[in-house]
């Protein structure tokens, strides 16, 4: 009668013991879930107009990188995606690069209409120079630079030191009527790329072409330059809308920097890359020509590990700054009008940088999305196949360690230690130098598995995504691994024990998974409506109007964070 009058008691505290774990179950998937600020839309019309569209898209990508991106970010040693991230306002990019002599500074004067760059045979420029039209005419140092609030990314160039901002300085240019650089477009002029006498020998490691650098090429890099040229143009280059990347056929993609150029800082760029062969009225015959040509198409085969490589728009400044000695059209031996035309292609796609600007936002935030997923998934991948590993270590040291002492106790209890002090100070050495021993090659083994996790990357990354290969070739997340893997490789060297992995949970890939199938589509409409509208084509009062002044003009929007 006892137990059947606190029986209903039972009940009570296992049923509210139930509903506690329900409500903790409840609340932890709600944290889970991502509670976004803002509707998402499957379409959006041609005639359905959205305010504010520009200013939507920046707090939708905010707010995405602040919940999703950073905090596993900031779980990683070094933050490896930190400068990977967008800041607004942030006008369109054109970032001109190349090889010394190549026409890079030729090429942008004729784009504003005057002499804006030094130009010339022998490198005449030793920094970055950004260039854009104004009513007022204006020089800022680097450092002035880094704080100018219409481009509020240029803030992170401080992390490159003080050599790089004293080679780093903006012209704004009041430019004749007639020259085509529209307003609201920033072009970048960078020093020309040469063999520097220490990298030349070093850069090239074995492992170069899979977007590896050892440390000692990454110093020699710094060493010649006093900043890591590399990782400024990486910058410069994952921001930028357009990237040119100009050859002179003297010397086509020849120089060590230029592949190291080509195989760190434009990995995974392929979309916004132009190949310019430029200077081509300089070659006397189409047989020059096609070996200028060749030598350039055989140099980037080298560096880009892809049966197709990247079209070559081969093209002249003749005509764009006078020059007495070119030829005419007439006089050369080269079909000029054909590379005219390929210059006219150039150029255009320069103007359309502005349209595109959203669109290449949103095209970077995917790749870092994927970038950070992948992260995650190899190293939860690492994370297990340690667990197990260091596990069965220890497994085999218990095993190994147990014994003994359970033999000396049984020896104890049945008394067949006949010199009682004696055995036991000979069976207790025994055992702390099986103990030792035991340790000593648990430490060893332990190293081993790190070195063995850190060599078999590659074989954790086909296991990890063997399901994405087994009716296709993955070509894209094999791509996509060669940019991650540096990053990787250098998150796990800092950490001493690789059980003391950083923890990114299947919950959390899932929710990128989630954002790039839902919110990277939305975002996709909201860049392809701005561009269908052209904002900053004109403003109410008919004059040109920047993207840095569409920011501003623009309200917050209807949600907030």
């Amino acid at each position: 009668s006892g137990l059947l009058r606190w029986a209903p008691l039972g009940v009570l505290a296992l049923l509210a013991g139930v509903l506690a774990t329900l409500a903790v179950r409840r609340r932890a998937h709600r944290g889970r879930e991502l509670r976004r600020p803002y509707r998402l839309r499957c379409e959006i019309r041609e005639d359905e107009h959205v305010p504010n569209a520009a200013a939507e898209l920046c707090e939708i990508i905010t707010f995405l990188q602040e919940v999703v991106v950073v905090p596993i970010d900031k779980r990683l040693p070094g933050r490896p995606f930190e400068f990977d991230l967008h800041s607004f306002p942030f006008t369109p990019t054109v970032l001109v690069i190349g090889n010394h002599s190549s026409g890079k500074s030729t090429f942008i004067n004729w784009l504003l209409g005057l002499q804006a760059q030094e130009t010339g045979v022998a490198p005449t420029d030793d920094g970055f120079t950004v260039l854009e039209r104004s009513e007022v005419e204006s020089i800022e140092d680097g450092p002035t630079v880094l704080g100018c609030p219409e481009n509020r990314p240029f803030r992170e160039l401080q992390r490159f030191g003080q050599a790089f901002s004293g080679h780093f300085r903006r012209k704004r240019k009041r430019l004749p009527e007639g020259a085509i650089m529209p307003p609201g477009l920033q072009i970048v002029d960078t020093p020309g790329m040469i063999d520097l006498p220490v990298a030349s020998s070093r850069s090239l490691a074995p492992g170069f072409g899979n977007g590896e650098a050892s440390a000692s090429g990454a110093g020699d890099a710094i060493r010649g330059r006093g900043y890591n040229f590399v990782e400024v143009v990486r910058w410069w280059a994952k921001r930028a809308d357009l990237v040119l990347l100009l050859f002179d056929p003297d010397k086509p993609g020849t120089t060590g920097e230029t592949l190291e150029v080509l195989t760190r800082s434009l990995a995974g760029l392929d979309h916004k890359l132009m190949v310019v062969l430029n200077k081509v009225d300089q070659l006397d015959n189409s047989i020059d020509f096609a070996r200028a040509y060749g030598t350039l198409g055989w140099a980037l085969s080298k560096v880009i590990r892809r049966k197709d490589i990247p079209h070559i728009y081969a093209m002249y400044n003749a005509g764009l700054c006078s020059s007495s000695s070119s030829p005419t059209k007439g006089d050369h031996k080269l079909p000029l009008e054909s590379f005219a035309k390929r210059r006219d292609e150039v150029v255009a796609e320069v103007l359309r940088a502005r349209e595109r600007h959203f669109d290449n936002v949103v095209t970077s935030t995917e790749e870092t999305l994927r970038q950070v997923a992948m992260v995650a998934t190899i190293l939860g991948s690492v994370r297990r196949r340690t667990r197990r590993r260091i596990g069965l270590a220890w497994s085999v040291g218990v095993l190994i360690l147990l014994p003994p002492v359970g033999a000396l106790i049984w020896m104890l209890a049945e008394g067949r230690l006949q010199d009682t002090e004696i055995s036991m100070f000979g069976a207790i050495v025994s055992y702390i130098l099986l103990y030792l021993t035991v340790f000593t090659c648990l430490r060893d083994h332990l190293l081993q598995i790190r070195t063995l996790q850190l060599a078999s990357l590659d074989d954790t990354f086909e296991e990890a995504y063997a399901d994405f290969f087994i009716h296709n070739d993955g070509e894209d997340h094999r791509a996509r691994w060669q940019v991650v893997r540096p990053k990787l490789l250098m998150t796990l060297t800092t950490i001493r024990c690789l059980s003391q992995l950083p923890v990114c949970r299947s919950w959390e890939v899932a929710r990128i998974d989630e954002v790039l199938q839902k919110d990277i589509w939305h975002l996709r409409q909201l860049a392809r409506l701005i561009r269908r509208q052209q904002p900053w084509i004109r403003n109410s009062t008919g004059s040109p109007q920047t993207p840095s002044a569409l920011y501003a003009a623009c309200p917050p929007p209807s949600f907030s964070r």
